[in-house]
């Protein structure tokens, strides 16, 4: 057997500890096997030569940790509700013809600033300005650097915002 066999195996030996940690801390979500199998992936890519059964079961938790803060950003800043499950009330209402076509225009300009933007660009803000993902995550998407990342979602930020500027 070798050496990576070997530290392979000895990290599984801590798998159903560490699943049912996740399973207790997001109770039996799928979010717990979304983080668990975000730590284990990471785990993977690490140089199993290297790798000690107490080095990877530690790593195993704090990507765990760092998955689960990384959700609990994400939940809390963009809250998904659907539109027909919030009661009537608080639907917004309309001021007439002028609120509608007010509305349909700068959804028209939001298309036209985002279709002029070069593809990297428009992807990676609209998985995160949209979509909710995160840099990290636009990144593995995409297969590019969280720079880059960063940098299309900038850019592409500062464009819509002018060309939104500019027609409003």
């Amino acid at each position: 057997m070798s050496n990576s066999d070997l530290s392979r195996k000895s990290w599984l030996a801590y798998y159903g500890e560490f699943m049912q940690s996740c399973l207790r801390r997001f109770g039996g979500s799928a979010d717990a096997e979304d983080v668990a199998h975000d730590a284990v992936e990471a785990l993977l890519q690490k140089d199993q030569n290297t790798l000690s059964a107490t080095h990877a079961r530690n790593f195993l938790y704090r990507s765990a940790r760092h998955r689960a803060i990384d959700l609990w950003r994400r939940n809390t800043r963009f809250q998904h509700l659907a539109w027909d499950e919030l009661h009537e009330d608080a639907h917004p209402t309309t001021e007439g013809a002028d609120t509608h076509a007010s509305a349909e225009q700068l959804r028209q300009a939001l298309v036209t600033a985002l279709e002029a933007l070069p593809l990297n660009h428009r992807r990676a803000f609209v998985l995160n300005r949209i979509e909710g993902w995160t840099q990290p995550e636009i990144a593995r998407h995409l297969k590019l650097s969280v720079a880059s990342v960063e940098r299309h979602i900038a850019l592409a930020s500062q464009f819509v915002r002018e060309r939104l500027r500019d027609e409003f």
